[in-house]
C-alpha cells in the first residue's frame, strides 16, 4: 500500500525475478537497500540485498537469484519501471546477506556475438521478364525485403555492366525472392548477379536484434572456408509423422541437443527445410514441429550414373543413364563428370539442383567457358543423400530469444548501406548497437518493460528515439518546449527539486570539430577523406581554437562529413554544462512517468543559474531545457520516505538551438 506523507507518497515496491529465455515467474523477492538506473543505450544498474534466513527459505533465493539466467522486475504502485537481468551476487556468511546486482536488459546484448558473417550482400540469379525483374537469392541467403526499399544490383558480365544501378523493390515474394521494375534491362536469366540492399537504419537494427534472438539461425553458408566449426551430416534411414511431431532415424549417433537447429535436406518436400528440435528420443532420432500424419518409412540414398555433361551460360546440365527421380532444389554430389586431367573442377562438387526432367537436371557453376553436349568418362555419378545437418556451433535458437519485442513498425527514414560483419571478427552485439546508433544519422534506444497484473506477467520492448524532431525553428527563432514535450515534464527549486550540480568544463570542449572517414580500397599512404567544422560565432567572441576529432569508418563523402562535424560541433560547445539534478520520487513527476530520452524543463531560483540563463550558453532565459540521459533511484526501506531520484542531463545543441 502506498502512505501519504506530508511531502507526497511512498510508494509501493516489489521485485520479481523471471526465468530470463521463457520470461515464466519465479519469485518475489523482498529486497532492501535497493538503488536502480536507467540510461540510454548502455544499461543501467540495479543493486540489493536480502537476508537468506528462515523466514526467506519460501523464496528458493539460490535459485530465484541465478546469475545470468534470472531477469528480474522492479514495479512502482503496480506499474513496471525497471527491468534488467542480474548478473552477479555476493554472500556474506557473518551477516548472512545476499547482495545481488543486475543490469538493464540491453546489458544482454554486450553478452552475445554476431558468430555469422551477416551482411546485406546477397548472390543472386535474376530472371526478366516483361519489364520486371525477379530476384531469387542463391543458397544460404535470405533478405527480409520490404517494398519500397532500395537495392543495388552489380552484374557479372561485362556486357551487363550498363545495367548496374539501384532499384525500388515492387513486392516481397518470400525470404528469399523479391521484385523490382527492370527498366531497361532485357528479358533473360542472369545467374551469378550481386544484390547490396540499402535499409532503413530502423529496420537494420531489427533485423539484426532479430537475427540475435534466433542465433542467426542458419546452418548454410556459402561456402565452407566460412562455417565455424564443423557441419556434421547424418543420413537419414526412416521418417514418419504422428501427433504434431516429425521423427527422423538417422545412421548414426548424431550428438543434437533440443532447442538445436538442423537442416533436413533430400528427404522430401514434407520433411525437408531447417527446424529447431523438439526432442531427441534416442541417439539416433530427432523430433521437430510437423503436421501431418505418415506411418514408419525407409528413406535411401539415390545414387545414378551420369552420361553426358554440357555447360552453357553457367548452367550446367547433366543426363542421367537411368529416370533418376530428382527434384529442383535437391542438394546433389556430383563425382568423375570433370576429365581427370582437367586442372579445375567445374562439373564435380554439391550444388542445388535447379531444374529437372526425367533424365537430365540442372544447376549453377562457376565456369565462364561455354561445354557443348559431351559424353562423360564411366563411373560418373549423381548421389543425393537424405540428411540431418548439425554445427557444432548450434545454433541453439531456443536459448537465444530473450523476448524483445519493438516498440512500433515505424521507421528512421534514412536508408544506409549496412555494414558488414564477418563471422571470423566475432564482433560484440552491444557494442555495434552503439557504433551504429552513434552514426552520423543515428538514433538513440532503451528496453522499457511492462506488467500485466491480470496474468502477472512481464513483457520487454525495444524503443527506438530519434536524436533530431521535426517542427524546427523559423530563422532567428527558438522552439517552444512544447516541441520536446518538456512542458509535460517541469522539476522546479525550491519545489521538487533538492539539489542541483552545474558542471562546467572546457577540457573536451572543442571550437573546431574534424572528422575523418575511410575509402577501404586506398592503399597505406594515400589520404582519407577528412573535413572540419568550426564554431565561427565563439571565434568572432574571442575563444581559442579547441578541436576535437572522431572518425566515421563507413562514411567517404567529405560533403556527409563535414556534416557530422557540424553534429558533433555543437554537442561540443565550450563550455559544456553537464547538468545534475536530485528530485523527490514521490512528488509529480513522479518516478516512472518519465525515461532517458525524455526531455525536461528545469526553473530554479538561483543566482548562478539566472547567470547562465543570461548568457548566451542557453537558447532561453527564463527556463532550462535538457534531455533525460540516466536516472538513478534509491528507494528507502522504510515507507514513510519517498525515494531520491538523481537525473543526469544533457544538452542537444544540434536540436535544441536557434534557428
Amino acid at each position: 500500500m502506498s502512505v501519504e506523507l506530508g511531502s507526497g507518497f511512498a510508494a509501493e515496491y516489489r521485485y520479481f525475478t523471471t526465468d530470463l529465455v521463457s520470461n515464466t515467474l519465479i519469485a518475489e523477492i523482498p529486497f532492501n537497500g535497493v538503488s536502480y538506473e536507467r540510461a540510454i543505450k548502455g544499461a543501467g544498474k540495479f543493486s540489493g540485498n536480502v537476508p537468506v534466513i528462515d523466514r526467506t527459505t519460501a523464496f528458493n533465493i539460490y535459485d530465484a537469484t541465478m546469475p545470468g539466467k534470472t531477469g528480474l522486475y522492479i514495479t512502482r504502485n503496480g506499474e513496471c519501471v525497471w527491468g534488467g537481468i542480474i548478473w552477479s551476487r555476493n554472500y556474506n556468511l557473518v551477516s548472512q546477506e545476499l547482495d545481488v546486482d543486475a543490469a538493464e536488459f540491453t546489458s544482454y546484448f554486450y553478452h552475445r556475438r554476431i558468430w555469422k558473417t551477416w551482411t546485406h550482400e546477397y548472390g543472386a540469379t535474376l530472371v526478366v521478364s516483361g519489364g520486371v525483374a525477379t530476384v531469387n537469392l542463391d543458397p544460404g541467403f535470405q533478405f527480409n525485403s520490404v517494398a519500397g526499399s532500395l537495392v543495388r544490383v552489380i552484374f557479372r558480365e561485362v556486357s551487363n555492366f550498363r545495367y548496374n544501378g539501384e532499384y525500388t523493390i515492387t513486392a516481397r515474394l518470400s525470404s528469399t525472392s523479391f521484385t523490382f521494375s527492370a527498366g531497361s534491362i532485357p528479358n533473360g536469366t542472369y545467374p551469378l548477379t550481386t544484390i547490396y540492399a540499402r535499409v532503413d537504419t530502423y529496420d537494420y537494427i531489427r533485423s539484426l536484434i532479430d537475427a540475435v534472438s534466433v542465433d542467426f539461425t542458419g546452418i548454410e553458408f556459402p561456402n565452407a572456408d566460412i562455417e565455424p566449426g564443423l557441419g556434421l551430416r547424418f543420413t537419414v534411414t526412416n521418417k514418419r509423422i504422428a501427433s504434431g511431431q516429425a521423427t527422423l532415424t538417422t545412421s548414426q549417433p548424431h550428438n543434437v541437443n533440443p532447442g538445436q537447429v538442423v537442416l533436413i535436406r533430400n528427404v522430401d518436400a514434407t520433411f525437408n527445410g531447417q527446424y529447431i528440435v523438439t526432442a531427441t528420443p534416442s541417439a539416433t532420432e530427432i523430433q521437430y514441429a510437423k503436421t501431418g500424419s505418415l506411418g514408419s518409412t525407409a528413406v535411401s540414398v539415390n545414387t545414378k550414373t551420369v552420361v553426358t555433361k554440357l555447360l552453357s551460360n553457367y548452367v550446367a546440365t547433366l543426363t542421367t543413364a537411368t529416370v533418376h527421380g530428382f527434384s529442383v532444389g535437391q542438394e546433389v554430389v556430383i563425382s568423375g563428370v570433370d576429365d581427370a586431367n582437367s586442372p579445375s573442377e567445374i562439373f564435380n562438387g554439391e550444388f542445388i539442383i535447379t531444374a529437372a526432367t526425367s533424365n537430365t537436371f540442372s544447376y549453377l557453376t562457376g565456369g565462364v567457358t561455354n561445354v557443348p553436349s559431351t559424353s562423360v568418362n564411366p563411373g560418373a555419378t549423381a548421389v543425393v543423400t537424405p540428411y540431418v545437418l548439425s554445427g557444432s556451433y548450434g545454433p541453439y535458437s531456443a536459448n537465444s530469444d530473450i523476448q524483445i519485442e519493438f516498440n512500433d513498425d515505424g521507421f528512421s527514414g534514412v536508408a544506409a548501406e549496412p555494414l558488414v560483419y564477418r563471422g571470423f571478427e566475432i564482433k560484440n552485439v552491444g557494442k555495434e548497437l552503439d557504433v551504429y546508433s552513434d552514426s552520423i544519422d543515428g538514433f538513440e534506444y532503451r528496453v522499457d518493460c511492462f506488467y500485466d497484473p491480470g496474468s502477472a506477467s512481464f513483457r520487454r520492448e525495444f524503443m527506438f528515439l530519434p536524436i533530431d524532431f521535426p517542427n524546427p525553428p523559423a530563422p532567428g527563432e527558438i522552439s517552444p518546449i512544447s516541441r520536446f514535450g518538456a512542458d509535460q515534464l517541469v522539476f522546479e527549486y525550491p519545489g521538487n527539486i533538492t539539489d542541483i550540480q552545474i558542471d562546467e568544463k572546457a577540457d573536451d570542449a572543442a571550437t573546431r570539430f574534424w572528422m575523418v572517414g575511410n575509402i577501404p580500397d586506398l592503399g597505406d599512404d594515400a589520404s582519407q577523406p577528412y573535413a572540419a567544422a568550426a564554431a565561427t560565432d565563439l571565434l568572432l567572441q574571442g575563444w581559442p581554437l579547441l578541436e576535437e576529432d572522431d572518425s566515421a569508418d563507413d562514411v567517404s563523402d567529405e560533403r556527409t562529413l563535414y556534416e557530422g562535424a557540424t553534429r558533433f560541433l555543437s554537442e561540443f560547445r565550450p563550455p559544456i554544462g553537464d547538468i545534475k539534478i536530485t528530485v523527490n520520487g514521490s512528488l509529480s513527476p513522479t518516478v516512472g512517468s518519465y525515461a532517458p530520452g525524455d526531455w525536461c524543463s528545469i526553473i530554479a531560483d538561483d543566482e548562478f543559474v539566472k547567470m547562465r540563463l543570461a548568457s548566451d550558453l542557453e537558447p532561453r532565459d527564463t527556463v532550462i531545457v535538457r534531455k533525460i540521459d540516466s536516472i538513478k533511484v534509491s528507494v528507502p526501506d522504510s515507507p514513510t520516505f519517498p525515494e531520491k531520484v538523481t537525473l543526469d542531463l544533457i544538452a542537444e545543441w544540434e536540436v535544441d538551438k536557434r534557428g
